[in-house]
């Protein structure tokens, strides 16, 4: 469903088409970004996630009868336009995503011209999935501008494609399927191996605060991929195919493996089992457990998986000694984002104190 702030950025899109190209756009589609709750460097591993979407999000205009074979892609945030090859391959740029996800689209005809022009609010190197974001958003466009129904799956896998065989980047499939599949106002249990996914409620009473620390990120520098090959040493090490085969009755074998080995299977098995215990604390509507796996995780993901910085660790430290009751590094780390998890009638004090404490966070959004 989309909602007001949805159709608010719909229609400033739709407004910048026009106003770049001369013609209305023939096409509008939105995606949002998301907030992991849970489940962090678990979905390249086989594992479980609890992703949420939020209101924040990328919106695109497009239209057909361009110069034959190019994009002309246009950003109304970053006051630019790139014209692109529909064959060329990704150059580090921020239109990659467009190009790739227009390329992957079902019904895209050969010799094709395209325009589009994006609008988002949602930061980029926020670990709140940008990229996600506006490869589906690119994706439901061409559904709507070819003519074709892919369903939101089938959406999120053309989209994690891109993201793997195009841009680069070796990530599992929770971003896309996160934005493609969710609902705003409620997580999503997923399990990323077999794609079961149920909807999980959020506590009443609560509020997930989103927090940027102001240290943004860009995971194709390097550490998203180390930790991908540390998974990947460690799985032939213990003869597994995937960290998520093993459980917390395997932690003796994978306490015996070499440093930082051992610390890199010891986050995947013990947040897959937070995720577990997290989804059944929402569904029992047990805000203060969920906090406390929330505190365990970013523990977790500090200390055993090593993708937090110090300012990171001091953000979620004030976000507790604010008010909040849970707080923890989301997204791919190395900067970015935090969630907390604080109660309604507190909110105002825990976002008055983190602005005032720490001047470079910029509070994005609650849900």
């Amino acid at each position: 469903m989309i909602d007001n702030a949805a159709n608010i950025l719909l229609a400033r899109v739709a407004e910048a088409y026009k106003a770049h190209f001369g013609i209305p756009p023939e096409a509008v589609a939105f995606a949002p970004g998301r907030v992991n709750l849970l489940g962090e460097h678990t979905d390249y591993n086989g594992g479980l996630v609890l992703p949420m979407p939020l209101r924040l999000g990328t919106a695109m205009a497009a239209g057909q009868g361009g110069t034959a074979g190019k994009l002309r892609v246009a950003s109304a945030d970053f006051e630019s336009e790139e014209v692109r090859d529909l064959c060329e391959n990704a150059s580090d740029a921020w239109s990659d995503y467009v190009l790739g996800s227009f390329r992957n689209a079902p019904g895209l005809k050969e010799g094709s011209g395209l325009t589009a022009m994006v609008v988002s609010n949602l930061p980029m190197g926020a670990g709140l999935s940008s990229s996600a974001a506006i490869e589906v958003c690119t994706l439901r466009t061409a559904d709507i501008l070819f003519g074709t129904e892919t369903d939101p799956v089938t959406v999120a896998k053309l989209a994690r494609k891109v993201e793997n065989e195009f841009v680069g980047m070796p990530c599992g499939i929770m971003d896309q399927f996160a934005v493609s599949v969710g609902e705003v106002a409620q997580a999503v249990f997923l399990d990323t191996r077999t794609l079961h996914h149920e909807p999980v409620p959020l506590p009443e009473g609560y509020s997930f605060l989103v927090v940027h620390s102001g240290a943004s990120h860009k995971l194709t520098d390097g550490g998203y991929a180390t930790r991908v090959a540390e998974c990947q040493a460690a799985c032939k090490a213990l003869g597994v195919e995937a960290l998520s085969n093993l459980d917390l009755d395997d932690m003796e074998r994978i306490e015996a493996l070499d440093e930082p080995l051992n610390r890199r299977a010891r986050h995947i098995v013990t947040e897959n089992d937070r995720v577990k215990r997290g989804a059944k604390t929402l569904e029992a509507g047990d805000a203060a457990a969920f906090a406390n796996l929330m505190i365990a995780s970013h523990h977790s993901q500090s200390a055993d998986y090593a993708v937090s910085l110090p300012e990171i660790d001091r953000l979620v430290d004030g976000a507790l000694a604010a008010g909040a009751i849970g707080a923890r590094l989301t997204g791919g780390g190395f900067g970015g984002s935090i969630v907390v998890l604080v109660a309604a009638e507190r909110l105002g004090d825990v976002r008055d104190t983190l602005t005032k404490n720490f001047p470079m966070v910029r509070v994005l959004t609650a849900a």
